[in-house]
């Protein structure tokens, strides 16, 4: 089992590691915001800073690409027979459509840093079904075991954030007294001192600062070796104490009359002390803790590789060849060279002016012509090897993305077989990550449901689900089991509802013909319409028996 004192040694590599690195994710945060100058004031030696938003195009283009329009999982049964899948497939899917705009954050993030995580925790509701919580985590907030060549096969895990000192007191049981409060401020903003004493430590009895304001840094370790959940904090007067072990859960159905969405005012907590109360059917601890990464490192793969990195020298390139073209573009002003006393104040100013249709009068003797008195100041021009040269930088940061033509919008004559493999996880970028990104969103809800039948204890939820399972009651058993679960993010939606309802009806004589049985077209029928279940069967009830040797008729045939 980890002691304090393992903790903090783990947590002081943690801050070194990303200490070293915080100029780097500044920097590329500065590119994907076009704030790159920011240090510099925009302006630098006299010429002014211009900037290019081609990270953010590239980012968001990845994004546009790998956006979840409707996250969705198929449920396929488990193998010991454990569990009901449809009523875990309902669960998984509910939830899944409250967290589209944390995944898209998700995504966001691990296209910008190395690597990104999603966090599920639970919370205090009414409605056990919306008892978790989710978040994205930006890489230098999770602990990895950089020592292990896979996430499963870590030793630990662990999660660093700040929390307020009253919030703190409360679910940790301890007195405000016990601990060192600072003041809030993002690691990413911190001075670059080592460990979390960045920030601003403040007295408990510092009446300057408002308790509101006042927080401390706390780590949750995932001991996977000694399955055990330990909360540990520098700002703890008790170094070789944990603050904490377990994690309390709200445990129960929803009360008969109670909202969905009403706050429980004193919800009943139970507090998990027996290790990492999130457990699959095959008793393995499970981390509510998702990692989303695009690349990785090929030495280290649990510390990842961002895609702006990747291309980070040609994004500064482009800044610095629009900032230098825009200067020169400003210095082509038209300037002119007279020679003394040609011109009177009054002409010159004129001409300074620039009105159309302006007599100027000069000092010129009849007949002697204007050349040798006044000429353009010559002007060199931009060097061609510029432009070339952005050319050259741009198709630098398209091939790092490997990114189909289309994604980019151009136009491509590719047909529509071509674009379905593409969507079809083929040997492309996108496909590549779609993947990736799918086996986020089914870990997501394989996650949830693991916590929510530690939620749902030993009480049933009564729901309502689609055919064919209808009315049911909820159960932890219900959600215990190996599922395998499947992302079908364009399978749940009205108009792929839509295709999929007519092209059974088309296939329906066919499948008769072929022999199949009415009663299978028929259930089959029911639940793509979802219609009730008694509706089968009065269907079934009023066809006339079939003469033998005659076609069997269609499903719905005389009613």
């Amino acid at each position: 089992m980890l002691t304090p004192a393992h903790v903090s040694d783990i947590v002081a590599q943690h801050d070194l590691y990303w200490t070293n690195r915080r100029e780097e994710m500044r920097e590329l945060r500065r590119l994907y915001m076009t704030d790159f100058w920011a240090k510099e004031d925009g302006v630098v030696e006299g010429m002014l800073r211009t900037e290019v938003p081609k990270a953010y195009a590239v980012v968001e283009s990845y994004l546009g690409s790998l956006y979840a329009k409707n996250p969705a999982v198929f449920v396929q049964a488990d193998v010991r027979a454990r569990g009901n899948p449809d009523v875990a497939e309902a669960t998984a899917n509910l939830y899944l459509l409250g967290v589209r705009e944390q995944l898209e954050d998700a995504t966001r993030l691990a296209l910008i840093y190395p690597c990104s995580f999603m966090k599920l925790s639970p919370v205090e509701s009414v409605d056990p079904l919306k008892r978790v919580a989710s978040a994205a985590l930006p890489p230098w907030e999770v602990i990895v075991d950089a020592t292990a060549c896979s996430w499963d096969q870590q030793r630990y895990v662990g999660h660093v954030y700040l929390m307020p000192l009253e919030e703190a007191s409360v679910r940790y049981d301890r007195p405000e007294t016990d601990f060192s409060p600072r003041v809030y401020q993002k690691w990413i903003d911190a001075s670059s001192s080592i460990g979390g004493r960045t920030m601003l430590g403040l007295s408990p009895n510092d009446s300057s600062v408002p308790t509101q304001e006042k927080w401390i840094r706390v780590v949750e370790v995932y001991d996977l070796q000694a399955d055990k959940l330990l909360v540990w904090s520098e700002d703890f007067r008790k170094p070789d104490t944990f603050v904490f072990q377990g994690v309390k859960v709200q445990i129960g159905a929803l009360e008969a009359g109670a909202a969905a969405d009403e706050k429980a005012p004193e919800a009943e907590l139970q507090h998990e002390t027996t290790g990492i109360p999130f457990k699959s059917a095959s008793g393995r601890p499970v981390v509510p803790i998702i990692p989303l990464y695009f690349s990785r490192d090929p030495d280290t793969p649990l510390r990842g590789y961002s895609l702006l990195s990747r291309s980070r020298d040609q994004f500064r390139e482009m800044n610095l060849i629009r900032s230098y073209q825009a200067q020169g573009v400003r210095r082509m002003a038209r300037q002119w060279m007279v020679r003394a006393g040609f011109l009177s104040e009054d002409a010159a100013a004129k001409i300074a002016q620039g009105l159309d249709g302006e007599m100027i009068e000069v000092d010129l003797q009849p007949g002697q012509p204007l050349d040798g008195n006044i000429t353009p100041v010559p002007q060199a021009p931009i060097p061609p090897d510029i432009a070339a040269y952005a050319m050259t930088v741009d198709a630098d940061i398209r091939d790092a993305g490997l990114l189909a033509p289309f994604t980019r919008g151009e136009v491509t004559k590719s047909t529509a077989t071509e674009q379905n493999l593409l969507a079809a996880y083929t040997s492309s970028e996108i496909g590549r990550m779609a993947r990736i990104r799918d086996s986020v969103i089914t870990s997501i809800a394989s996650t949830f449901n693991i916590m929510l039948s530690v939620i749902l204890g030993d009480e049933a939820e009564p729901l309502a689900l689609p055919n064919p399972v209808g009315p049911t009651n909820l159960s932890a058993d219900d959600l215990t089991g190996d599922f395998s679960y499947w992302a079908v993010d364009a399978g749940t939606t009205p108009m792929s509802d839509m295709a999929r309802q007519q092209s059974l009806e088309r296939l329906a004589p066919l499948l008769l013909s072929l022999g199949a049985p009415r009663e299978a077209v028929l259930s089959e029928l029911v639940r793509a319409y979802q219609l009730p279940e008694a509706f089968a069967k009065a269907v079934e009830a009023a066809q006339p028996p079939t003469p033998e040797g005659a076609p069997a008729p269609l499903p719905f045939e005389g009613v």
